[in-house]
């Protein structure tokens, strides 16, 4: 019966690349949306991810991102240096300045300011230029999109030159030279990253003697919880392991209501999987019912026919959902270069075919209740 079950499928050769489209548009538009939505919230806290050496972060209670943060006085440095059970502990302030490039294109950096001796803070994928340098004057390392792409300068006939160690630029005022050019996790605005020394830092700010967070390492077989309670006893700091650190960002981060215009695509993909797969699939059920009451007046049980219907549901779901995951793997793997952000865990594969299995039992509900409510003496007779 399963086979001609099958049969039945593949006879309706339109319902059923209809129902396999209806299944994959929604597959495509549920996991390609909801992966630009955790690429974006990764970027979020990307601060936190590139600096991969400490594993507790020390920030103001009331700091809730990078872009917004509260300072601490600078003292608090030794504070937790002090701590039993701290190796080492390096500051890291941010900013965001006006910079002008020596071709005068003009734009707003996040200027990361990281301890001159240790250069705790500073990016780890260093594509032209030495980390090192940064101990010179007016020293910077930008990162290679903003580098290539926002502080490229154009040429007249269209071609672009690329930012490169050794052009200069101003930052609020105050000179700089590229002696780095980096890689790096791309923030959500798509504006200049640019790391210096916490020296040149307060040049370019002229700010007063504060530091924004603070990135330390625990010794080895030292509890980071005790560590972290300790740290916790002085109500002007919070210690945070890096997982919460993110967290906060990230809870910072979807106040801006992006989770609800994300939210709203994903339900766009099920609207989409229910009205074109369930319809498409009812409608093809529809055209075989005197077939499924032939069955039943043969003495086919309503389990024969309910295995034949999902047999049939799960065949065009499998291929559907195989297709949009295929289909969003092989985008993230295009865009992989380029400014779009893309993230896909497993995570994201288990719930895109959660919501494609419950698009696929609604079809095939729809489907036995009609088939199981139909006569088969009444089809048999007309």
């Amino acid at each position: 019966m399963l086979s001609i079950a099958l049969k039945m499928l593949i006879g309706n050769k339109a319902s059923c690349i209809g129902v396999i489209f209806g299944i994959f548009l929604a597959t495509l538009l549920i996991s390609q949306q909801s992966a630009i939505f955790l690429g974006l919230v990764s970027r979020s806290y990307r601060m936190v991810t590139d600096v991969p050496a400490p594993n507790i972060w020390i920030v103001d209670p009331l700091t809730e991102s990078d872009e917004k943060v509260r300072g601490m006085p600078e003292g608090f440095l030794d504070v937790v240096k002090s701590i039993p059970g701290v190796e080492w502990a390096g500051p890291i302030n941010v900013a965001s300045l006006p910079l002008v490039t020596s071709a005068g294109i003009f734009d707003v950096g996040e200027v990361y300011g990281i301890d001159d001796a240790t250069l705790i803070g500073a990016p780890t994928d260093i594509i032209d230029g030495s980390l090192r340098d940064l101990h010179r004057e007016g020293a910077v390392i930008v990162d290679v999109y903003s580098a290539q792409q926002s502080l490229a300068r154009v040429m007249p006939d269209g071609s672009t030159v690329p930012l490169k160690v050794g052009d200069t630029m101003e930052i609020n005022q105050h000179r700089a030279v590229v002696v780095g050019i980096c890689k790096i996790t791309q923030g959500f605005y798509p504006q200049p990253i640019i790391f210096t020394s916490l020296r040149q830092f307060k040049n370019f700010t002229s700010m007063n003697r504060t530091v924004d967070f603070i990135a330390a390492k625990t010794r080895e077989g030292a509890n980071v919880d005790e560590v972290l309670k300790k740290i916790n006893a002085y109500s002007e700091l919070n210690g945070l392991t890096k997982d919460q650190l993110e967290w906060r960002i990230a809870k910072s981060f979807l106040k801006t209501g992006i989770l609800i215009n994300f939210g709203l695509s994903v339900a766009l993909g099920l609207i989409i999987g229910f009205s074109i797969a369930g319809q498409i699939f009812y409608i093809m059920t529809l055209q075989n019912l005197v077939y499924y009451a032939l069955i039943k007046a043969l003495g086919g049980s309503k389990r024969l026919i309910s295995q034949m219907i999902v047999m049939q549901v799960m065949l065009v779901g499998i291929i559907g959902f195989l297709l949009g995951t295929g289909a969003t793997l092989i985008w993230g793997i295009v865009i992989q270069d380029t400014t779009l952000a893309f993230l896909f865990p497993w995570q994201l594969l288990v719930f895109s075919g959660m919501i494609v299995l419950i698009i696929c039992m609604f079809t095939a509900g729809l489907s036995l209740h009609r088939v199981n409510s139909t006569d088969p003496k009444v089809l048999m007779g007309n």
